[in-house]
Formats: C-alpha cells, structure tokens, sequence
C-alpha cells in the first residue's frame, strides 16, 4: 500500500497498525455502547440514576488500583498478547450477563462484579494499545496514528450509541448484550492476526515500577505532561460523568425512550468527528498543548449548556458542540504523552493517565448523588461549570504547561 509521505493516511500502510486500528474500532463501539447499554440494565433494574452511576463508578473504579501498577505488569509480555487475552475477558464477561439475563437472574450485583472485571481489564488494556502505536508508525507519525485513531472513535461514538438505543428498543437488552459479545469476538480475531514484538525496552519487575515512582518523576519533569495529567483528572471527575446519565435524561428529563438515549449518546460522537477536521487546523498554528486545552474548555461549555437545555433539539445541539472540543482532548491527550515520553517511560507514562482516568469514578458517584437530590440537569450542570473553571486554572497557572509553540506542534 503506497501512501504519500507526510499525508496523515501514512500510518495505514504498516498492516499491523491496520489490524490494531480496525481492531479498535470494534474496541470503541462496544464501550460506547456498553456505557449505555448497561445503564439502561441498571436502570431497569433499580428504578434510580444513583444506581446507573453506580454501576459507572464500578466499571472505571479499577482504573486506579490496575492503572498504579499496570506497567509493571504490561512491561512484562509482548503487547499483542496483551491486548488478545483481555479482549477475551471482555468476551466472557459480556457472555456471562448475558446469559443470566437470559435465564431471568441478572441481579445488581451481577452487573456490579463483571463492570469491576471489565473495568480491570480496559486498565490494562487502553495504555497498551496506545503504547504499540509508536513501535508500528515510528513517533514521527504518531499524532497522525493519533488522529485516525480519533476518526474510527468517532465514527463508534455515533455508531455505538445509536445500536445501544435501537437494538435494545427493538431486541431488548438480551439483543444489546448479545451484540456486543459479537463485536468482542471480531476485534479478538484481528488481534489475533497481529505479528509485531512491540514491548517495553526493559520488562517491568515488582520494584521498578510505580512503587520506584519512575512513570510519576518522568510526568513531574514535564510541564506539558503534568498539565494533560491534571486536565485529564478534571475532566473525568467534573465533565464525563454526563455520560452515564443519558439513560436518565432520556427517560425522566425529556419523557423518551432508549431510541433517545441512542440519539443523545451520539450527538457528540457526531461533533468530534466534524472536530477533527478543526484539529488538523489548529495543529498547523497552534501547540499541541493548546488544542488540547480549548478542546477541553469548549467540551465544558457544550455539556453545561446542554444540561440547561429545555427541549431535546437543544440538547442534541449542545452535545454536538461538546463533541467539537471532545475531538481536541481526545487526539492530543495521548499524543503529547507518546511525543514526549522516552520509549523506555512510554508504558509507565500512559499508565499515568489511566491513573488520571481512574479517579473518575468518585465523579460518577457524586453526580449520581447530585441528580438524587437537585435532579440530573442540576447535577451535570454545575459539574460541567466546575470542571472548566479548573481547566482555565490549570493553562494559567501551571508554567510551561501552553504558551509555547516550539516543541509542541506534531512532528
């Protein structure tokens, strides 16, 4: 496959990278419709947005604890047999509700353990996937890898909640479950297909790792990592939450059914797609760190306007501005990691930011605590505002972190 060189399609001429690409692809749809597919289960089943939130807080709650010693385990293996046996994990562990939703004993509790297990595995498995990257395309090319990554997640932010909210209208939650068994199953096949010996240059032991503080000095060191670190906490803490409570504002907010939660899930899909284009843009005048910056605050603004919205074109709408700033932090969140982190720090740094994601989950119980008592619009709103507030704070305080274009713009 002969691809121009310096064209951001580049990346697509290693096979490999295409199979982990297509391969992610499957990875994506399946979250995005997992994250309301089992909100919806949950809500079935408790009647209560504290408990969608719950079941959230349960699925990235390992993020925390896995993502602290996740490289000392990843460093360990080659990444291709990595990211292969936890795909099977999602398989088994998708098979399994389902079954007992098929013999009518699917509990809560059910859908709590298996979210912790899923949760654990995509601790491990998210940093892996990205740390192959630079060993498939060179770092030379890894923002482009970045970026059509960004484009087929995209596409799956629309993709996944749309079949989230019509499968489970029309097949039930049975239907939903049994799909995403299915799409585990075909992205575990072209991962299976992969041939690269990317793993970490020296293997990771049980000393060596975080507890020698190694991934978290490398981050301190670097103005610009430290802010994606910091950023990544507020977002997850303060601004995607919202997420998890789509099911809710379908249903109580705005009296619809799981066709709506579909549409409102990939409303902002939709928008980060249209803002990649705007990403290619701003890379040609603006650093990396500053496009990941204005990404992020105009994702704020989208989700605290949409949580004001009164009608649910409105809401569509904001949620599609959401998705433009979305595209932003999406792509240059692991871009800056993987540009400017040593091949040896490459695994601990992204763990780093599975760490920054981990934290989340107390963001998911307190917005679930919020909607129990000022209602979900009330709940999301004033997260949303929060989170930008911190965001702004961050550019400006925290030295060397934007400001600079030397060094900063894609290679």
């Amino acid at each position: 496959m002969r691809l121009a060189r310096g064209s951001v399609l580049e990346p697509l001429a290693n096979g490999d990278f295409v199979r982990l690409w297509l391969a992610n692809g499957l990875w994506w749809q399946s979250m995005w419709m997992e994250m309301l597919a089992l909100g919806w289960v949950a809500l079935e089943l408790t009647d209560s947005a504290w408990w969608v939130q719950v079941i959230a807080f349960y699925r990235a709650a390992p993020l925390l604890i896995v993502g602290v010693f996740g490289a000392v385990i990843t460093d360990r293996f080659r990444r291709r047999h990595i990211v292969a046996t936890l795909q099977l994990i999602n398989v088994l562990g998708m098979g399994l509700l389902a079954l007992l939703l098929f013999r009518g004993e699917l509990e809560i509790w059910h859908l709590s353990a298996v979210s912790l297990v899923l949760g654990a595995a995509w601790a491990l498995d998210w940093p892996t996937r990205r740390s192959m990257v630079p060993d498939l395309v060179g770092k030379a090319r890894t923002v482009d890898a970045m970026v059509l990554e960004n484009v087929i997640q995209g596409v799956t932010r629309v993709a996944g909640p749309l079949a989230a909210g019509y499968v489970t209208a029309a097949y039930g939650s049975l239907g939903a479950l049994l799909v995403l068994v299915g799409l585990g199953a075909l992205g575990l096949l072209l991962l299976l297909g992969l041939r690269t010996d990317s793993r970490a240059p020296a293997r990771g032991t049980w000393t060596s790792g975080w507890a020698g503080r190694q991934g978290w000095a490398s981050l301190r060191a670097s103005a610009p990592m430290f802010g994606v670190f910091l950023v990544t906490v507020l977002m997850n803490i303060w601004t995607f939450p919202y997420m998890n409570l789509l099911p809710v504002f379908a249903r109580d907010v705005y009296g619809l059914g799981p066709q709506a939660m579909g549409w409102l899930g990939a409303a902002s899909g939709a928008g980060t797609i249209v803002g990649l284009a705007a990403v290619q843009l701003g890379r040609r005048n603006l650093s990396n760190e500053w496009v990941f910056v204005g990404g992020s605050l105009l994702s704020c603004l989208g989700i605290a306007a949409f949580a004001l919205s009164g009608t649910f074109g409105l809401a569509l709408a904001m949620l599609f501005c959401s998705g433009l700033g979305q595209a932003g932090f999406s792509i240059m969140q692991s871009s800056i990691i993987l540009v400017r982190s040593s091949d040896e720090m490459r695994g601990r740094a992204m763990s780093t930011l599975v760490v920054a994601i981990g934290i989340g989950p107390f963001g998911r119980l307190q917005s679930g605590a919020l909607a129990e008592t000022w209602g979900a619009q009330g709940s999301v709103g004033i997260m949303a505002v929060l989170g930008g507030l911190g965001i702004a704070a961050t550019a400006v305080f925290l030295r060397g972190f934007v400001g600079r274009r030397e060094g900063g713009r894609a290679p």
